[in-house]
């Protein structure tokens, strides 16, 4: 009942972690250096019907990369499922379903994981500490900082001033493509692991409840199948990010 209580006030039911040990670690430069790709990474074609920076998937395009779908970019955070699709929204895009998300992370194989099904660990970012948070310090975070506007993690810092503190000690995340083994049969990169990614619910969901989480996060893999659709419109926290997609022109 205090769960369901909470939900309806915040917008999302609050889950608990068992604390585990581990120090903040700031996340340096927006962009860091591609490692040089190994044999089994998959070329870029950029000869089909979708824009430079997205891979076709059957009728859609994705973003290769995590917002801000930049090669070796910091991928975004703190943006909740409405500003997320504004975000895209803003570019010509939408978010992606988590119809079209899953359909991209299984393949043509309906496989686990992108790259298999049998799980690989340390081949996507899945495999960080987890560290404590101060629920407190993340509430403090401005929603003026998640703007449509932002186009780097440090424009995103910069944007929420002092409340950017606790997000900076607890970000984890590798730029996109910083391991390239971690990527489909389409050429999409870090759909599991890195950061978690808001999708909306082809379903359409209930009301003030529209998004699924998919591929958690870097303290967590999980298969392509799996969801997390107890988070409301509103939710934001330090490891959920985003990637957008459009129809096939």
């Amino acid at each position: 009942m205090l769960l369901s209580l909470l939900a309806c006030v915040t917008g999302h039911t609050p889950t608990f972690h068992r604390a585990h040990p581990g120090e903040g670690r700031d996340s340096g430069t927006d962009t860091v250096p591609l490692d040089s790709p190994p044999v089994d990474s998959v070329p870029v074609d950029t000869s089909g019907p979708c824009p430079d920076g997205m891979a076709t998937v059957q009728d859609v395009c994705m973003d290769r990369y995590e917002a801000p779908n930049v090669p070796g970019a910091l991928p975004l955070v703190m943006y909740t499922w409405q500003e997320s699709g504004a975000w895209c929204a803003a570019r010509g895009k939408r978010l992606c379903t988590d119809a079209e998300w899953q359909t991209a992370c299984e393949g043509g194989e309906a496989r686990a994981y992108p790259y298999g099904n049998a799980y690989d660990a340390g081949r996507c970012n899945d495999e960080e500490t987890w560290l404590v948070y101060s629920q407190e310090a993340l509430d403090a975070w401005p929603a003026s900082a998640s703007s449509t506007a932002v186009e780097s993690l440090t424009q995103l810092y910069e944007a929420a001033g002092s409340a950017a503190g606790e997000v900076r000690d607890l970000y984890q995340g590798e730029g996109g493509g910083v391991n390239p083994g971690c990527v489909n049969d389409y050429g999409v990169y870090d759909l599991v692991g890195n950061v978690e990614e808001w999708t909306t619910r082809a379903d359409g969901g209930e009301a003030s409840f529209h998004g699924n989480l998919k591929g958690r996060y870097w303290a967590e893999s999980r298969t392509c199948q799996s969801n997390v659709t107890v988070h409301g419109d509103t939710f934001r926290f330090y490891e959920i990010g985003f990637r957008c997609c459009s129809e096939v022109q």
